[in-house]
């Protein structure tokens, strides 16, 4: 049966669909699958109500091709309210009938991605929630696949990472009973007490929820992808969308707007995006993989490596080098400075940098705001620059070796008809007309400009270039003049 076929007619059940990575999920779904019924659980957020956010969600760009096609295709999108914190998400009984009833697959993508969190905040987001899932799966009656979305990262503390779970040095109950700690004056527990060599608790909580399902859940039809960076859209439904919620996307939007000017990396190191296409036809495959496989207790839990690194690398040199090319070709309408080329090797000449290109430049400009009776931001916008710069240090200067020998064996596996529909060879990507195509998406989907922009932005950029070189120049002379003085 083809994987379009299999899905055809069934009620999938999905988590995280707020997020980007969730979106285009949905999406493939509604254009390529032909669902019966898609639960979606939304939570209240920020006042509105979760068949609001519902609504909101849908009015994405992501959605448009599909809705224009078919507009009452939206109706196979049911919102369940709730919350995946607590026992059975706080529904109402007649919701939890109606998913335990129907639903016979499950794509839990809902995530706290916050690299700062505290760790009692993210067990509870990360693991504690893929538990309450666990527990709802248990429930089905027709459950054929429970796909996990951990990240490739969770076995960040070592160098070479197969597609296996890694057990860890405590349980899920030591760490749950860190998570809960009361206070207590003679232990003081801090993050970087637990986290066994990783660099955050969001990578450490997704790997003690891969210990958990495999511990506790192996009754249930688990699948676990592990995606790497998650990159704008390749191909589907077109290329370019995404939504400024990776490590990458921040860097390119900043680097586009000529704010970001020096960062801490290696550039010899691989940065391994892959586009949030290619990560949903992976989930959808290993999901109908999973499903048409007798399931037995005692097997392992299937693995899936979704990167780019060990089949079509792509280096830090290379990715920054594409972007600072297409910032310069496709500029913001609003930019800081000029973009330059941003990559510093060691700490201490970044910190150099950091304080040149950086502090200097919005502290002149802070004060001509403050001048001129306008509120000061600049310096603002730097120091959280920097602090979400020293969050992506580790990854930057550093690389890992995914093995991805299940994910070439699945492709193995598939027809020609579904290697078309859902296409995770990442093989066949190309990294330069990627990276246009990202600083693009970045401009239009994220700063929300217009393409009709881009030759007038060319000029502005241009004007403050020269305009910038004037300056150094007339205040390089100025020095010299005064040393003959001296």
């Amino acid at each position: 049966m083809s994987i379009s076929k299999f899905y055809e007619f069934r009620e999938v059940f999905l988590t995280g669909v707020t997020g980007s990575l969730g979106k285009v999920l949905l999406e493939k779904l509604l254009r390529s699958c032909n669902t019966k019924k898609i639960y979606v659980l939304i939570r209240c957020k920020k006042g509105m109500q979760a068949e609001e956010r519902k609504t909101e969600l849908l009015r994405s760009k992501i959605f448009e091709n599909v809705l224009l096609k078919n507009p009452e295709i939206c109706n196979k999108v049911e919102c369940i309210e709730g919350n995946l914190t607590q026992d059975n998400f706080g529904i109402s009984s007649s919701n939890m009938n109606l998913i335990t009833k129907n639903v016979s697959m499950v794509f839990h993508l809902a995530a706290s991605v916050k690299f700062t969190e505290p760790f009692r905040n993210a067990f509870v987001n990360n693991v504690e929630a893929t538990k309450n899932v666990a527990e709802v799966c248990r429930r089905m009656n027709n459950l054929l696949a429970f796909l996990y979305a951990s990240t490739a990262y969770s076995c960040c503390n070592r160098e070479e990472v197969d597609e296996k779970i890694y057990t860890m040095s405590r349980s899920y109950e030591e760490f749950k009973k860190i998570a809960n700690l009361k206070k207590n004056d003679s232990l003081e527990i801090r993050d970087e007490n637990i986290l066994e060599g990783r660099p955050n608790t969001y990578t450490l909580t997704k790997a003690i929820t891969e210990n958990y399902l495999n511990d506790f859940c192996r009754d249930l039809p688990i699948v676990i992808v592990r995606p790497s960076i998650v990159g704008c859209t390749w191909k589907e439904p077109f290329y370019g969308w995404n939504e400024n919620n990776s490590a990458v996307d921040y860097i390119t939007a900043n680097g586009l707007k000529g704010i970001l000017r020096s960062m801490l990396s290696d550039e010899d190191k691989i940065c391994d995006i892959i586009p949030s296409d290619t990560v949903v036809s992976l989930l959808l495959s290993a999901a109908w993989k999973k499903a048409i496989t007798p399931h037995r207790r005692q097997d392992e839990i299937p693995v899936y490596n979704c990167t780019s690194g060990s089949i079509n690398p792509l280096t830090i040199r290379k990715f920054l080098q594409c972007s600072y090319l297409q910032f310069w070709k496709c500029p913001s309408e609003n930019t800081f400075l000029y973009p330059i080329k941003i990559p510093k090797k060691y700490y201490y000449w970044n910190c150099i940098h950091n304080v040149m290109k950086h502090q200097f430049p919005a502290l002149l400009t802070d004060i001509f705001q403050v001048a001129i009776g306008k509120k000061p931001k600049m310096m603002k916008v730097y120091n959280n620059v920097h602090k979400t710069m020293s969050t992506l240090e580790y990854f930057c200067m550093r690389d890992w070796k995914f093995r991805s020998r299940n994910v070439e064996e699945l492709l193995e596996t598939m027809s020609k008809k579904d290697k078309q529909n859902f296409d995770f060879d990442i093989s066949k990507l190309n990294w330069d007309h990627y990276m246009e195509d990202y600083v693009l998406g970045i401009r239009r989907f994220v700063l929300k400009e217009d393409d009709s922009t881009i030759p007038r932005s060319r000029k502005n950029l241009l004007m403050k270039y020269y305009c910038i070189l004037l300056a150094k120049t007339v205040l390089f002379s100025g020095f010299l003049y005064s040393l003959t003085f001296i």
